[in-house]
């Protein structure tokens, strides 16, 4: 756990643990990015319905309203590092089932639903772990700048995302499904590499 309050510490680029989870969180969102933009797309190509390709996206932001408030508790009680793995992992073989589906001809319109949902109620889990996390890898007076460097984050994934899956699609529809789902293994991986704990210490309830 980094030293809050020593009054010299090391810049954000050399904390490792940081650099670990910026880096990680980075590759997965611009990953989150192009899926994002090709999930309607697939529908659209499966169905021919606009539609149907509308109730994609409303299923990937409706979890937003369901759990949000619920996921914000459930962040407090649960072990963070832990349950940000799981997220990971359950993203990647969401989204790898896509492209195993479509390689054996059996990829419906109904698992894409399911994948869009289970998609974003475990990145809503994912985004409330990382942001409670956040001030146990950096020190206190470092927040600012990490939280900066956060926004600047999702921008870059905002700004690569939807062209990269538009090339990817173009390319091969399952394509950019695999890429999320190989984006979401790296930060796995790179959430396995942190040492520092994502829980402070906690008082015991009376």
């Amino acid at each position: 756990m980094p030293q809050h309050d020593s009054p010299a510490f090391l810049p954000l680029w050399r904390n490792r643990d940081y650099m670990l989870l910026w880096g990680g969180q980075t590759v997965s969102l611009v990953g989150e990015g192009v899926s994002q933009l090709a999930f309607p797309l697939l529908i659209l190509a499966l169905t021919h319905s606009p539609a149907q390709a509308g109730y994609g996206g409303a299923l990937r932001s409706l979890p937003y309203i369901l759990f949000g408030l619920l996921f914000g508790a459930l962040v407090d009680r649960w072990n963070r590092k832990r349950t940000m793995i799981v997220c990971d992992i359950i993203r990647a073989a969401t989204l790898g089932s896509i492209p195993l589906a479509a390689a054996f001809g059996v990829l419906t319109v109904w698992q894409l639903y399911a994948a869009a949902f289970i998609e974003g109620s475990l990145g809503i889990l994912f985004g409330l772990s990382e942001t409670s996390a956040l001030p146990q890898v950096v020190p206190k007076a470092q927040l600012p700048a990490a939280t900066a460097q956060a926004q600047v984050q999702y921008s870059l994934a905002s700004l690569l995302g939807p062209p990269i899956g538009g090339a990817l699609f173009a390319a091969g529809r399952a394509l950019p499904f695999m890429v999320d789902a190989i984006s979401y293994a790296a930060s796995c991986i790179s959430l396995l590499f942190i040492r520092t704990q994502f829980q402070g210490d906690r008082a015991s309830d009376p």
